[in-house]
């Protein structure tokens, strides 16, 4: 399904335009996870606009940030299906992936209140067998 017709879905069942600047930054994060500034600069939107509409997309679960320590924040697109599903980031190669509905299990009274699950680590295809960051930070 493209980009495109996905988006348009997606903000039309939530009440929302499928405007040009959400399009463009929805396609910019279909190829990767960005920061604010690359989204600018990929772009070619004002960083208002950039910031207002990543509060939207966030606010509907199109998109998440994911916060590492030393860096700027990431953005990252979710295609999942479904508002109970975890998330997985590498941050190696800084990949976002939307894990499958039931991969990761949560407990009363914690299931009703949890709003978002976000793993943070090494991806389980080439970057498993790099050092970590701390590792690598003392030698």
């Amino acid at each position: 399904m493209s980009t495109r017709y996905w988006l348009r879905r997606k903000l039309h069942a939530e009440g929302m335009r499928c405007t040009h600047p959400r399009r463009c930054i929805t396609e910019a994060l279909e190829k990767k996870p960005c920061t604010h500034a690359e989204l600018v600069e990929i772009t070619g939107l004002d960083r208002v606009t950039v910031y207002r509409n990543l509060l939207a997309l966030q606010e509907i679960g199109l998109v998440y940030k994911v916060y590492l320590p030393g860096h700027d924040t990431m953005y990252v697109l979710c295609r999942g299906e479904g508002d109970t599903h975890a998330h997985f980031f590498c941050k190696k190669c800084h990949k976002g992936i939307c894990l499958p509905a039931g991969s990761i299990q949560i407990a009363e009274p914690w299931k009703s209140r949890v709003e978002r699950i976000l793993l943070v680590g090494n991806c389980p295809e080439q970057c498993k067998s790099l050092p970590h960051h701390e590792d690598a930070a003392r030698n």
